[in-house]
């Protein structure tokens, strides 16, 4: 058996644990994907998704698309990187619905301006979805076509995916886009339950048996590594089987997530010194009190630094935004506030090699 096919060892038909996006294997997230569903359904306009890095955005994007099929009346474009200029827009569209036999014979060119009226007569009998990914990368213009195109289409629905601070961009640079967000839906990460759904789902589908060769024990173990995000978790099952396969080993156990996890105390240390001293303190802040909101987070801080604590907590806020996206630290709502906790990834920053 050569290196590369390591998951045969374990009677798979093909390696469960590779990064390609499954939308039939998605895991979790019930009450978003029911919202947006509902959303897409009554024809509201704008559906944002928001997430750091590797929480499943994409997925969730490509899942809705499936769904979608299952209804004639949906005509859907899955877009994965946004144009970044208006005539890349254009040529989406025009790629997607085809101009007809009479539009060539009088050559109606297309241009941004005739887009809206050419999408009105393309989809006059289908609801339009436009499912945006990366949404973030996007340019102001482009963004505030794509408002404009679905303001004007009647039928047509958009929704979009980024990283977190986007919406706060929106709302400070294209208030008029944020405006008509009607559905916003939040990712963080897995619960443990999920995390050994999706793991159990995954060996399934390459003709496993259960969770086999993880145990209920080293799921526990990779659920604390990974901090429940889905990404994570897959490419750290992917290197725990190719682990066992070198060992030869039929079962994967607690100690053996450990010794592939354990990070590298020069790992660590390369990492912090790519952060701020104070998105380090926040960090470590975390990581003895789980489960805290910005104000509680001040609290531990020196607050001598700042003009008083709204002027604190306000700095606070900025620093969370930006471990969001980095994706060291993972929010929950609760109530009208979040609580933030670290992912896995911040978790092996302050663990002992």
């Amino acid at each position: 058996m050569k290196e590369y096919e390591y998951h045969v060892k374990f009677g798979w038909r093909f390696n469960p644990f590779t990064l390609s996006i499954s939308p039939d294997l998605l895991v979790g997230y019930s009450s978003q994907t029911s919202e947006l569903l509902a959303h897409i359904h009554n024809s509201h306009k704008f559906g944002l998704i928001l997430g750091p890095t590797g929480s499943g955005k994409t997925t969730i994007l490509l899942w809705l698309k499936t769904q979608l099929k299952a209804y004639k009346k949906f005509k859907v474009i899955y877009v994965s990187k946004p144009p970044t200029e208006k005539e890349e827009m254009v040529e989406l569209f025009v790629e997607f619905f085809k101009p007809s036999i009479i539009d060539k014979i009088f050559r109606r060119s297309i241009t941004i301006y005739s887009l809206p009226d050419y999408l009105k007569d393309k989809t006059k009998n289908h609801r339009f979805v436009l499912l945006l990914d990366e949404t973030h990368e996007s340019t102001l213009q482009v963004l505030e076509w794509i408002r404009t195109l679905t303001d004007l289409v009647p039928n047509m629905t958009t929704v979009m995916a980024a990283l977190p601070p986007f919406y706060d961009m929106l709302q400070k640079k294209l208030p008029t886009l944020a405006m008509r967000v009607t559905t916003k839906v939040s990712l963080g990460s897995l619960s443990r339950t999920e995390t050994e759904d999706l793991i159990r789902k995954r060996i399934d589908k390459a003709g496993g048996d259960g969770i086999k060769p993880f145990t209920i024990e080293s799921i526990d173990e990779i659920f604390k590594v990974t901090g429940g995000f889905p990404r994570e978790i897959i490419k750290l099952c992917d290197t725990l089987i190719r682990e066992a396969f070198k060992k030869n080993l039929s079962t994967i156990t607690p100690q053996l997530v450990y010794e592939v996890a354990k990070p590298k105390p020069d790992i660590q240390e390369e990492v912090k010194s790519a952060l701020s001293k104070k998105q380090v303190s926040i960090l470590e802040i975390l990581n003895d009190h789980p489960n805290l909101t910005p104000s509680q987070i001040v609290e531990y801080l020196d607050k001598s630094e700042y003009k008083d604590k709204n002027n604190a907590v306000r700095a606070v806020n900025n620093i969370l935004k930006r471990l969001l996206a980095d994706g060291f630290v993972e929010r929950r709502k609760q109530g009208n506030t979040y609580t933030y906790n670290l992912t896995g990834k911040a978790k092996t920053l302050f663990a002992k090699a």
